[in-house]
């Protein structure tokens, strides 16, 4: 009997740790890909620029 209590606990401590988790990651990935998108596009410009002016 007091194993399965201990079973118990454990799986509901995680399965509320992995749906933290999941609501901590669909708040920050959002987040992440405009900031990488932007660094994207302005390290593609920056190389557009170089190329377009010459001095690569």
């Amino acid at each position: 009997m007091y194993l399965a209590t201990v079973d118990d606990a454990i799986t509901s401590g995680l399965t509320t740790i992995a749906s933290d988790m999941s609501g901590i990651i669909a708040t920050i990935v959002p987040i992440a890909l405009g900031i990488v998108g932007t660094v994207m596009v302005v390290t593609f410009g920056v190389k557009v620029f170089k190329r377009l002016t010459g001095k690569a």
